[in-house]
């Protein structure tokens, strides 16, 4: 589903991203771990082709990105949806207006889409805020909105940079239980955070520790790289 091989991605002078090289199944659960700075969201943003790829070799959820053309770069991110840090959402839209564009967009029939809106907007305890603006709701909250955006279109592909950041410890394991779901059903996430209990609480989950750039850790042996 994954499969990245020597990728390097620098701003100017500056190396965000160091010879990283792994690969993930269809349906596997990684937690993305390390420092401010270590290269997460990078990672994150190549993986979504929100950043041109430099170096290296990346195929994601059937995509060459290397060969791949920007034309194309909207048929990408119907497989793959990402949860940014900084939400993304359109505050002056309702929450069901946010969740539901997606959807729209792809040209989804309105029952389908009710149905689809109403179940995610219900299981990240959000269906009591439908129809109030974005702004008007809390920053926990429009960070669930994005969440809710995002795995509205069952993606193949699910990445989550600290999407628990700005969420108590109860919400944060309510969320955590989101992605488990769509895990469970096929899946393949990537779940950026700092937060030690909720890995811990998926001790089946794969663990990438990033440092400076590069991979420093591991739970499962990465071929052909040395830590």
């Amino acid at each position: 589903m994954i499969n990245i091989k020597y990728l390097s991605h620098s701003f100017g002078r500056y190396w965000a991203l160091k010879n990283i090289s792994f690969s993930l199944d269809k349906g596997d659960f990684l937690f993305l771990t390390g420092p401010s700075g270590a290269g997460k969201t990078t990672l994150m943003r190549l993986l979504h082709g929100s950043l041109p790829l430099q170096r290296g070799m990346v195929s994601i959820a059937g995509f060459d990105l290397k060969s791949m053309p920007l034309r194309k770069l909207h048929l990408l991110r119907r497989q793959v949806s990402i949860v940014f840090q900084d939400f993304r959402i359109l505050p002056d839209r309702t929450v069901w207006d946010n969740v539901a564009l997606p959807l729209l967009v792809r040209g989804m029939v309105k029952s389908q889409i009710q149905k689809r809106v109403r179940a995610v907007l219900r299981s990240l305890r959000l269906d009591k805020k439908s129809w109030c603006l974005c702004r008007e709701i809390s920053g926990g909250e429009q960070q669930r909105v994005a969440v809710a955006r995002a795995v509205v279109v069952n993606p193949k592909v699910l990445l989550a940079d600290e999407p628990t950041g700005n969420l108590d410890r109860k919400l944060a394991l309510q969320l955590l239980e989101v992605f488990r779901q769509f895990h469970i059903h096929g899946t393949t996430i990537i779940f950026a955070t700092h937060n030690e209990e909720l890995i811990k609480s998926q001790p089946q989950a794969k663990i990438l520790c990033l440092k400076d750039g590069g991979i420093v850790d591991s739970n499962w042996p990465l071929e052909g790289v040395e830590i």
